[in-house]
């Protein structure tokens, strides 16, 4: 098969947007927890997160929509500046996954889909109880990506809770220990398999 912008643009617009989503591969996907100024707890699957730095500060980032409909991740960020990673695992896909559903702001996900809220003192935004791996960040900065109107959002980590198993002495995480999920596209999930580690590449 062989495909041009054109024939790309051709297609109908669900195909197009399954295509393109699932065409990268498998990729993380995660809830992210929030909370808006008037206490409404928020939760929705996000499968665009990335390492931006480990060092001093560590930060992660992800890609927000664009804001032609209401974000309420996006503007419970803004509104605490606070909000949560929380890994998927096979015992709770399809409750991450009914997350996605278009629910009103007055409803929380949480409670729509059975998932518990945990809080911590440190960060005020809720994490899910049932994920294996939970991250609490501080809202840090956005970019907009010009022409589509999507943001890119970036966190400072704060916290991170995760088992002690899970993570080797070299500081490596087993997301095959973890049953951590990925998602192809916006609907077909995969579990993680046994990885093949290398050592440090050199000329």
């Amino acid at each position: 098969m062989h495909l041009s912008l054109e024939d790309i643009l051709a297609q109908e617009s669900m195909y197009r947007r399954h295509f393109m989503n699932s065409l990268p591969g498998p990729r993380g996907v995660h809830l992210v927890g929030t909370k808006g100024y008037r206490g409404q707890e928020n939760l929705g699957v996000f499968s665009s997160f990335v390492h931006i730095s480990a060092s001093s500060p560590p930060l992660l980032g992800f890609i927000m929509r664009p804001l032609t409909v209401p974000r309420h991740t996006y503007h419970h960020i803004k509104a605490s500046g606070e909000f949560t990673i929380n890994t998927i695992h096979p015992a709770i896909l399809e409750q991450a996954h009914q997350t996605s559903a278009n629910y009103p702001l007055g409803e929380s996900e949480f409670a729509a889909t059975g998932l518990t809220p945990l809080y911590s003192e440190r960060c005020k935004a809720p994490y899910v109880e049932e994920a294996n791996v939970k991250i609490g960040l501080t809202f840090e900065e956005e970019h907009k990506i010009t022409g589509i109107e999507t943001y890119f959002i970036v966190g400072r980590v704060q916290e991170i809770f995760l088992p002690d198993d899970a993570v080797a002495e070299t500081g490596h995480v087993d997301h095959s220990l973890l049953e951590t999920m990925t998602v192809a596209g916006l609907d077909t999930y995969h579990e993680v398999g046994m990885g093949r580690r290398f050592g440090y590449a050199r000329p």
